[in-house]
């Protein structure tokens, strides 16, 4: 269910904190609803429990998950406004360093048309 790239540069966990994302902001997991478990989450990304635990912590510090104890993970009641906003402060930053990098203005509209269009 959750799309990672093994052999790229973002690490895992930061992999499975934007897919989580992803996946609440399309509808796929709703307010209150539960979250694989840790341990179910790395056994079927074949990946450290370490891993899907931070992610998990990084979701929860954000506010985008909650843990009852015994019962498990979920999906906190949120408009995903906080997200939104810290998503689009990092992309100010990155298309500022971009910009003077050198990046020519017509690339970087491409690249973020290619981000849409799910190509990479």
């Amino acid at each position: 269910m959750l799309n990672l790239d093994p052999s790229g540069r973002e690490p895992i966990y930061i992999q499975i904190e934007k897919e989580i994302i992803k996946l609440i902001n399309l509808g796929v997991y709703q307010p209150d609803s539960p979250l694989p478990s840790v341990r179910a989450l790395a056994t079927q990304l074949s990946i450290n429990p370490n891993t899907v635990s931070k992610a998990y912590k990084n979701l929860e510090l954000h506010g985008v998950i909650y843990t009852v104890a015994g019962k498990g993970v979920f999906v906190r009641k949120t408009d995903m406004a906080s997200v939104r906003e810290k998503a689009r402060g990092l992309l100010l930053q990155v298309l500022a360093d971009a910009k003077n990098a050198g990046l020519e203005r017509e690339e970087a509209v491409s690249l973020i048309g290619s981000v849409w269009e799910g190509e990479k």
